[in-house]
């Protein structure tokens, strides 16, 4: 009896006093630039949310693998495809073309050196990939109606001229003007409406809508919010308890005991820690709050599996450490 309180007490302190999940800085930093051109776009460029895509995760021709395009921008002149970078320090194109160096430097020290593929190749990959997927749906539409660019938000990293020449990389200094370009005076959007696309080279309002439709359809990442900060993206796999259909869910909220003597005076009692999950609708918002699909309780050491962006096996990370799931659509 003695030994079965005292274990029930070791788990009212593990559940109560959880590990603390600090937040990737640089993660932290690459998602906070993302936030921030999107917000760009659609203040200071004032182009509608119905046509900026965040994060898509578009299969390619064998739909073995799918890749991330961070922000998708749907407009009358074409698709861009952005790939956004918040990098600091001396950046410089190789030799070879296939790679940036990056140099930090403190005073006259160089602190570090590494080197990354060029994302310009990476991002010009995805476009074409996104091409041929709408091609797939019957959306054909040319090459020069794609615009794949590398945005660099970091305003403190300094540029080689190869890179800053580079039209297909927009920086710090090109940035007004590359938000100013989506804005059209109404007398030209009152021309592009009477002139056929055959004419104009733009796209066609069905094939606007067309495009929209199909990119709304390409799937996003599931986002795992651990205890202390972290967010993890990849696909959500659950457990057997936690079995829903994502177009009726939106998001799994875990709530905690975190009170050591409530979860200690419990353990003493008999029993042992849970964790309460709320399952909340799709779509749900209303007037007297979001709608709940169920309430399911789970021990607070059950596994939920969860494989993590990048990564070839599935993690097992305990309902306890968890704050929130949402699920892409």
């Amino acid at each position: 009896m003695i030994s079965g309180i005292t274990n029930r007490l070791l788990q009212a302190q593990q559940a109560s006093v959880p590990p603390n999940h600090a937040d990737n800085e640089a993660e932290k930093a690459g998602r906070e630039a993302e936030n921030e051109l999107e917000k760009l776009l659609l203040t200071k460029a004032c182009l509608p949310s119905r046509d900026v895509f965040r994060r898509l995760r578009v299969p390619d021709n064998f739909q073995t693998q799918r890749h991330e395009i961070d922000l998708v921008v749907v407009t009358g002149d074409g698709i861009y495809c952005i790939e956004v970078k918040n990098i600091g320090g001396q950046i410089t194109l190789c030799v070879d073309d296939k790679f940036w160096e990056r140099r930090r430097i403190n005073g006259k020290v160089t602190t570090s050196v590494s080197q990354f593929p060029n994302p310009v190749h990476g991002i010009r990959n995805k476009a074409h990939i996104l091409r041929n997927h709408l091609g797939r749906a019957g959306i054909c539409l040319r090459e020069k109606n794609f615009f794949p660019l590398v945005v660099l938000m970091n305003n403190k990293c300094q540029i080689d001229d190869l890179i800053e020449n580079d039209h297909y990389v927009i920086t710090q200094k090109r940035l007004p003007e590359f938000l100013n370009s989506f804005r059209r005076p109404f007398s030209t959007v009152i021309l592009d409406s009477v002139t056929p696309s055959f004419l104009s080279a733009k796209l066609s309002y069905s094939q606007l809508d067309q495009s929209r439709n199909a990119l709304n359809q390409i799937g996003t990442w599931d986002i795992v919010e651990l205890h202390g900060g972290r967010l993890l993206t990849g696909d959500f796999k659950g457990c057997a308890e936690l079995n829903c259909e994502r177009s009726d869910v939106e998001k799994l909220v875990f709530n905690h005991q975190r009170n050591t003597a409530m979860t200690s005076l419990w353990a003493v009692a008999g029993w042992a820690p849970t964790v309460n999950v709320t399952l909340y609708k799709r779509d749900g918002s209303g007037w007297f709050g979001h709608t709940v699909v169920a309430n399911v309780v789970l021990p607070y050491n059950k596994d939920i599996g969860f494989q993590i962006a990048g990564e070839s096996m599935v993690s097992k990370i305990p309902a306890n450490d968890i704050r929130l799931i949402a699920l892409s659509k």
